[in-house]
């Protein structure tokens, strides 16, 4: 099956297609679905292919490519203006930099309209309070406001919505859907739909994140495949 690299990383959600274009480049080959008998291994915990739907397929994407693209991205927002401030994506940079092929596993899928789903797992712990606070409360509504690179000017308003999560085996979670709208310089906008879905199981994190652009995955389909996700990584540390 020939396999497409995936433009989309599963950290910096709302803003790095708009950010940075390092998006792609040479990537360690996915892992392939495994068997969750013998020691536990985040490649051994991820989701098997059955478990995706219909309509897309694997794409390359490598534990290292993904934490080269959200560092890019980071550098990127660590210019841009934030309104409110204290939204910046902390998690995702103190998780982001600790990534390693030893760490962690990484698969990605992609529809042909370029929808994406990628799920990590990983043994560094994700500091899920820091998510609720970035996607919460005063920071229910971002706008972020580009100012170097080639779309300086431009901005991105994104609406987060936190969704109530499925019964999960463990009380570390958020589940989340975020609805950006950028607007370029000269007025042309682009929205896109991000669901994602972070849990932490005895040390062991899992993140599921689809990021849509036209024909959305529903909430409820996204929790059920987060549920199936989260229940996998708990049935392999267990």
């Amino acid at each position: 099956m020939l396999r497409e690299r995936v433009g989309v990383p599963v950290i910096i959600l709302a803003t790095c297609g708009l950010l940075t274009s390092a998006c792609g480049g040479n990537a360690d080959p996915a892992p392939s679905s495994a068997s969750q008998s013998g020691p536990f291994t985040p490649a051994s915990a991820l989701l098997p292919a059955r478990e995706f739907p219909a309509g897309y397929q694997r794409a390359e994407l490598g534990v290292v490519d993904l934490r080269d693209q959200n560092a890019a991205a980071l550098a990127a927002a660590s210019t841009a203006q934030f309104d409110p401030p204290q939204c910046r994506p902390t998690a995702d940079a103190t998780l982001n930099e600790q990534l390693d092929p030893s760490n962690a596993a990484v698969t990605a899928w992609q529809s042909s309209s370029g929808n994406s789903i990628i799920e990590l797992v990983t043994t560094v712990p994700r500091d899920i309070d820091a998510d609720i606070r970035a996607n919460t409360g005063e920071c229910a509504r971002v706008t972020i406001t580009v100012t170097t690179g080639s779309t300086a000017g431009a901005g991105v308003v994104t609406e987060n919505q936190r969704l109530t999560p499925p019964p999960l085996p463990t009380s570390l979670s958020l589940l989340v859907k975020s609805v950006a709208t950028t607007t370029y310089p000269g007025g042309k906008t682009a929205v896109a739909q991000t669901l994602a879905g972070y849990a932490v199981v005895d040390g062991v994190t899992v993140q599921l994140v689809a990021v849509s652009t036209q024909d959305a995955m529903t909430d409820a389909k996204f929790a059920e495949l987060f549920t199936r996700a989260v229940t996998r990584v708990a049935g392999s540390v267990g």
